[in-house]
């Protein structure tokens, strides 16, 4: 029997009180009252949209500032506050939640589009356990309910007072902490090796794609080319998947990012130019601009802002010709090459004139070889530490929503819907 099974038995074992968010405490507001000029040259900290949705606990190493008054009336976040961000384009991630974790000085405030919850009673939840908890999937699942909207969807803060939360013994929630800090600490661990390994790959890719003596021929010279130009096929629910530019990634294809399909009739119109080949790389020339990818499946179809280079002979390596267009030389062409605001694009006939450098085959062969080794260990969505981490997101996940499902106990429980 495990240490945390010991605990339930001994102090629960006829299962845990669940209690109401309205019960146990009152949600507060963030920031009112402010003005673009407020955040320029501010003297306070502030906490903001992206520090709550993307962490569990508050990023307490704060860069941005907001001006405050001295006498200026304002909702300040305390030790064991949960934050909550207040809106979002999908109800999956309204609600997102993170916790003060920390007891510091300084006064912290809220980014207005985010909202605070402070307990009556902060004995009845540990912050490192509420962290955890309002993560969960069956708070998610409470906490999703809560939003309504069209195309931007908004928490009720009344609806959110609805919200049944689990009251287990402070010894069980120390001991799940425990367990689930662990899980953390690895994927942190392993996420630092990540980075680690990222910037030496970076290194050896800019050392190894820099020639002085190799000569430069445009792409137009070296490649067949397809541009996919065209009105898009209407999509379907199962047929051939569609490669869009969200697809194309760091030199892979991510399957998982964005799934559409169109109709094999379709599919037959709109290859009808050139079909995909293993090998064959693909960049994009808008949104976003100049994503590479080398094709890994054949079975596929290309979308708009997809062009495809395919080597004219075997003089090029299409795997060097894959990293030549991932390194900074080709990318500082391409983004000068390019044009607009917010959004950046490139035509394909000036794409197409953009040089690359080609040493002899065998110095490519050597260079694929070297950079292969680190781009499946650092890029690699199957295999490497990106797999390694999603692997143990996915045990974390697993853990932490068996390990914060609690029976509720007859006298004083509520029956939890999610």
């Amino acid at each position: 029997m495990s240490k945390l099974e010991q605990l339930i038995e001994e102090l629960c074992p006829d299962g845990v009180e669940y209690k109401t968010l309205g019960e146990l405490g009152y949600f507060y507001g963030g920031l009112s009252g402010k003005s673009k000029g407020d955040f320029t040259n501010g003297n306070a900290k502030l906490i903001t949209y992206m520090n709550v949705y993307s962490n569990i606990t508050i990023n307490i190493e704060i860069q941005d500032l907001v001006k405050i008054g001295k006498n200026e009336k304002q909702n300040t976040v305390k030790y064991g506050d949960i934050l909550f961000t207040g809106s979002s384009e999908t109800p999956d991630e309204c609600g997102m939640s993170s916790v003060l974790t920390k007891n510091i000085n300084e006064k912290l405030y809220l980014n207005s589009f985010c909202f605070g919850f402070r307990l009556k009673d902060k004995n009845l939840l540990l912050p490192d356990f509420s962290k955890y908890l309002f993560r969960s999937e069956e708070i998610r699942e409470q906490i999703k309910r809560t939003a309504s909207g069209v195309t931007r969807f908004n928490v009720s803060k009344k609806k959110m007072e609805q919200v049944i939360v689990p009251l287990p013994p402070l010894p069980i929630q120390r001991e799940i902490v425990r367990i689930l800090d662990n899980f953390t600490e690895l994927t942190a661990e392993l996420t630092a090796e990540l980075t680690a390994r990222r910037k030496q790959y970076e290194y050896y890719s800019n050392e190894l794609l820099l020639f002085r003596d190799a000569k430069y021929y445009a792409l137009e010279d070296v490649c067949d080319i397809v541009d996919y130009r065209g009105k898009t096929p209407k999509k379907v629910e199962n047929g051939i998947f569609l490669v869009t530019a969200k697809n194309i990634r760091k030199g892979y294809i991510d399957y998982e990012k964005s799934k559409e399909y169109i109709a094999l009739e379709d599919y037959e119109n709109v290859m009808r130019r050139g079909y995909p080949q293993k090998n064959d790389v693909l960049i994009t020339t808008e949104a976003p601009c100049g994503n590479v990818a080398q094709i890994d499946n054949e079975n596929i179809a290309l979308a708009q802002r997809v062009i495809k280079y395919r080597p004219k002979s075997d003089s090029v390596n299409s795997s060097f010709l894959k990293y030549v267009l991932l390194g900074n030389e080709f990318q500082r062409k391409l983004l000068a090459t390019a044009t607009g605001g917010t959004v950046k694009g490139i035509k394909g006939s000036k794409l197409h004139k953009l040089t690359i450098p080609l040493p002899p085959l065998e110095e490519q062969e050597r260079i694929v070889a070297i950079l292969d080794r680190f781009d499946a260990l650092c890029n690699d969505l199957t295999s490497g530490l990106p797999a390694e981490i999603e692997a143990r997101q996915k045990q974390y996940e697993y853990y932490r929503d068996k390990l914060l499902t609690f029976p509720a106990c007859p006298a004083g429980g509520k029956e939890v819907t999610a």
